[in-house]
């Protein structure tokens, strides 16, 4: 069972929001942060399916509110970030430098140097089949395109071993065992 979130997030004191050449803003290291740090943990409101898909309607009729921050948690249960916290501006890439640890909390999957962006695989976190993104993160791994799907495919779980998100390794035990992590 999933615990229920903190009502806010909380970011490492050594990591900002710039520029970012992946995509927009991005988070990044001002200092070195060893690998198995949490770096990341995110907080908000649990909503169902049918409740996220509210929120996305609604937000599509606001113009001051047309983005929502949100990550599957559970089987049917998604985790929707306060708005304009710092931690929505976690970046994707195929081969990330963060993974997560628990339901909410993402850590340095290797040492992080001061400078680097950090980045995650959103296939780690989002399970909605219509979800699709064009990927450009420029890593020797890239994907292309990033989907709601790509939890399915064996080579992330093996790379990623038990560092998804609850209800996407509870998918993932359910249909095969991934082997150990790889860096």
């Amino acid at each position: 069972m999933v615990t229920a979130p903190e009502p806010d997030c909380w970011l490492h004191l050594d990591v900002e929001v710039r520029i970012s050449h992946i995509e927009g803003r991005g988070l990044f290291a001002l200092a070195p942060i060893p690998a198995g740090t949490p770096v990341s943990r995110m907080g908000g409101t649990l909503a169902t399916g049918a409740q996220l898909q509210a929120a996305f309607d609604a937000a599509a009729l606001d113009p001051a509110h047309p983005y929502i921050d949100t990550y599957t948690v559970d089987d049917d249960l998604h985790l929707i970030l306060p708005p304009r916290r710092p931690n929505g501006y976690g970046n994707h890439s195929c081969d990330p430098n963060l993974w997560w640890i628990d339901a909410y909390t993402q850590a340095a999957r290797h040492d992080i140097a001061p400078g680097d962006e950090l980045t995650n695989d959103y296939a780690t976190s989002t399970a909605i089949p219509e979800f699709r993104m064009a990927c450009a993160c420029g890593s020797p791994l890239c994907r292309r395109t990033i989907t709601g799907n790509d939890w399915q495919r064996p080579d992330l779980q093996r790379r990623y071993a038990d560092h998804w998100t609850p209800g996407l390794l509870k998918r993932i035990r359910g249909s095969s065992t991934p082997t150990a992590a790889q860096p």
